[in-house]
């Protein structure tokens, strides 16, 4: 079988008119399509999408997450080009009114990063890796032993 590429991420939001503000206007994204219950936005690499809880499912019966979780149930990240920049996206984050979790820190993966939570209960990671980048890569060799 063929691997499938992902080519959109799509979150479920309670409130679309909301999280499409925060999208525009705390992390500068820009409208690209706008129907009944669904948008999505312009930009390299993945298409980012909302649909609107409801809407999702009235329209193809597929049950939607109505009320508030606990807790996150997904993360986008978003990879930087050196730590210096998740210090200065913290500092362009927080003067749009984004809410982070804490400051930027170093973290024992060899990398900075940065936490705040979107309006549909999704989770975002900025991160950058240090000198060294990404500890514990698996060459194709031990991936297939590991299979």
């Amino acid at each position: 079988m063929e691997k499938p590429t992902i080519t959109d991420i799509c979150l479920i939001t309670r409130d679309l008119d909301a999280s499409i503000a925060f999208y525009t206007e705390k992390l500068g994204y820009t409208l690209k399509h706008r129907m009944p219950g669904f948008a999505d936005f312009a930009g390299p690499g993945v298409i980012l999408a909302l649909w609107e809880a409801g809407k999702i499912t009235e329209t193809t019966g597929v049950p939607s997450q109505m009320t508030d979780p606990s807790g996150h149930g997904v993360m986008l990240a978003v990879k930087l080009d050196s730590p210096a920049a998740i210090d200065s996206m913290y500092s362009d984050l927080t003067a749009r009114g984004v809410e982070v979790y804490s400051q930027p820190e170093d973290y024992p993966w060899n990398a900075r990063c940065l936490y705040f939570a979107g309006p549909c209960g999704e989770l975002w990671e900025f991160f950058a890796w240090y000198e060294g980048g990404e500890p514990g890569a698996v060459d194709s060799a031990t991936a297939a032993a590991a299979s």
